[in-house]
């Protein structure tokens, strides 16, 4: 009802100004909305349309294929396999129920004997940690199966922001065969990220860990390249994009090694079941590597499992006692025992302290100095022997008493002109120098101890025990330097570097790292020493012998703390006249190497003199 102190004209005024102000807001209302587009069609139009064709789009990184791994004779030893990863990319979540949503619908994916394939802890951290990084997608399953794929695509339309995707993984055809020569790969920790070399590695990448894989790592990577694809409302691609650009990854660089996988497969297969050990074969021509073995065995291929496989894998592997994970042809590390003796018996002809018609008190089973009594390995002794008759027999008696003469200096200097007590710089990590000892690094090491070098070491080291360690790689290279003559070479693996397509990158050249020295005279005698160990009635080698080819070699027992029986050394290396090959043999615990050891090497020569009796035996 109208008040009647309120006028007619009081009111008409009142709701004209009303409408006036509704009029008003409506008027600039509108213009905020012409305002608004105008802004959005004209001056963020650019913009906008980058927002709108981002969403439309993606940039997809294309991974590129690591670089094969080949034998000198173009046999395939590392290759890729197709991987499916399961992942999650965050950012196509629309609201919080579209995410919670998959969520749980993960959480409700079973395999075909219904468990989880998912783990509700490590789900979750996964879509906590897609908050902080949208854009990247974050893998819940590694290497998946076909089966599980499918399980997932069946499903594709309910979990929006779950892709597969197909990446490569290392394939080791060969299983644990070359396992400590190829190495392997695994996904990129923080640390490496950090370094300059790896800027262009992202989490999530996979990188050579061990082996050729890490020593190469830069020529197996190769460039990834990237692509654009049409992403549908959940975030699924549909397509690649007309008209935007695609550029095609580039493979990696191809190794073509040294290896050649007849000798290693011989080498492999020869070393007896359970013994640990190891095994080198090279050219001391040229330092070529033809086969490495180390025992016991590591597959490969354990790297390459999913996240949870590979956990279970590694604590088995981590855990072994008889720690497989060590490369002993490189890495072990080993009294020489009797092969040092070539080095004993050169650094006296070489110092004319001895000859070759030198001949010391007789052995009649062991050799007395001061209060002690050093027996030698034959009970019985062996009677007067020259040095090659020394070296033939191995007779421990001689090698005293000339290492006596001698002097460890002499001896010391000797060992290092043919690598022992110093990294040969192999192109795989994980070498060890050894040790070659001095009287004054004696003394420092055992201060604490109150050791005092005394002419008794000697003894010991003059017949390869003691302060000394070498590994397999040393003392191989070491006798098949001193069989050819003309220097120590570089061992290594890498004979060439070849493009996805085979054009030739880099070809590798010999590189000497010693010459050494000795005259033709020393390296004669020393030479005979060898062959007559082998090919003697009364040699120590004689299970190495090869029909028409001059063998040599040289057996060693190395005395073994930690077990009963030594360890079994045996070095070959043939033709005696122009070496084209050496091998070296230690099985750690296994008693005499001439027994032992000296039929490995024996199998390992005979394929490489007669591949074709090693191919109808292969048929």
């Amino acid at each position: 009802m109208i008040s009647h102190s309120q006028q007619p004209e009081e009111i008409r005024l009142e709701t004209n100004l009303k409408t006036l102000a509704f009029a008003c807001a409506c008027v600039m209302a509108f213009l905020i909305l012409v305002l608004r587009l105008l802004q959005l069609q004209y001056f963020e139009y650019e913009n906008n349309l980058k927002r709108a064709e981002e969403n439309r789009t993606r940039k997809v990184s294309v991974k590129a294929n690591r670089g094969y791994i080949l034998d000198r004779n173009g046999v395939v030893l590392v290759r890729n396999r197709p991987s499916y990863q399961i992942s999650l990319l965050y950012n196509s979540f629309k609201t919080k129920e579209n995410r919670d949503s998959v969520f749980n619908r993960l959480l409700r994916i079973t395999d075909k004997n219904g468990k989880r394939l998912l783990d509700s802890a490590a789900l979750a951290f996964s879509f906590e940690r897609g908050r902080w990084q949208r854009f990247k997608l974050q893998r819940l399953i590694e290497d998946a199966s076909v089966e599980i794929v499918a399980l997932f695509e069946e499903r594709g339309e309910e979990l929006p922001g779950i892709e597969i995707l197909v990446e490569s993984r290392r394939d080791y055809p060969f299983g644990s065969h070359g396992a400590h020569i190829f190495g392997y790969t695994g996904e990129i920790s923080e640390q490496e990220l950090e370094a300059p070399e790896n800027t262009h590695y992202v989490m999530g990448d996979r990188i050579g860990k061990k082996g050729l894989e890490l020593s190469y790592e830069q020529e197996f990577r190769g460039e990834n390249g990237f692509k654009f694809v049409e992403v549908n409302a959940t975030g699924r691609e549909m397509g690649p994009v007309a008209g935007m650009p695609f550029f095609k990854p580039v493979s990696g660089n191809t190794i073509v090694t040294t290896i050649d996988w007849r000798l290693q497969e011989v080498a492999e297969t020869a070393i007896p079941e359970g013994l640990k050990g190891a095994v080198v074969a090279l050219n001391p021509q040229n330092g070529e590597i033809y086969a490495m073995v180390s025992r016991p065995p590591l597959d490969p291929n354990i790297f390459s499992l999913e996240k949870k496989e590979l956990h279970k894998a590694w604590a088995s592997v981590a855990l072994d006692t008889a720690k497989p994970l060590t490369n002993r042809a490189i890495s072990g590390v080993y009294p020489p025992a009797s092969v040092f003796k070539v080095i004993t018996a050169a650094a006296g002809l070489e110092n004319n302290v001895i000859t070759e018609h030198s001949r010391y008190k007789a052995c009649l089973g062991g050799f007395h100095f001061g209060n002690r009594y050093a027996k030698c390995w034959r009970g019985g002794g062996h009677g007067t022997l020259n040095v090659i008759g020394a070296l033939r027999e191995s007779c421990d008696v001689f090698f005293y008493q000339a290492g006596l003469d001698i002097g460890n200096k002499r001896i010391s200097e000797m060992g290092k002109r043919f690598g022992l007590g110093s990294a040969l710089d192999i192109d795989i990590p994980g070498e060890r120098s050894g040790l070659l000892i001095d009287s004054a690094t004696y003394e420092k090491w055992f201060e604490k101890r109150g050791w005092k070098w005394s002419q008794g070491e000697i003894l010991n080291i003059s017949i390869g025990q003691g302060a000394l360690l070498v590994t397999p790689l040393q003392q191989t290279a070491m006798v098949g330097a001193l069989a050819w003559g003309k220097g120590l070479y570089k061992p290594h693996f890498l004979k060439e570097i070849r493009s996805h397509e085979g054009e030739l990158i880099k070809k590798f050249e010999p590189i000497k790292i010693s010459e050494g020295n000795i005259s033709e005279r020393t390296r004669e005698i020393v030479v005979k020493g060898l062959y007559e160990v082998v090919n003697a009635p009364s040699g120590t080698g004689r299970r190495a012998i090869v029909r028409g080819i001059k063998v040599g070699g040289k057996t060693g027992s190395a005395e073994n703390p930690h077990g009963d029986k030594t360890h079994a050394w045996f070095t070959a290396v043939a033709p005696l006249d122009a070496p084209e090959i050496a091998v070296g043999v230690v099985l750690e615990n296994a008693g005499g190497g001439g027994a032992v050891a000296a039929p490995i090497a024996q199998k390992i020569l005979e394929a490489y003199f007669y591949p074709d009796t090693l191919n109808k035996a292969v048929k």
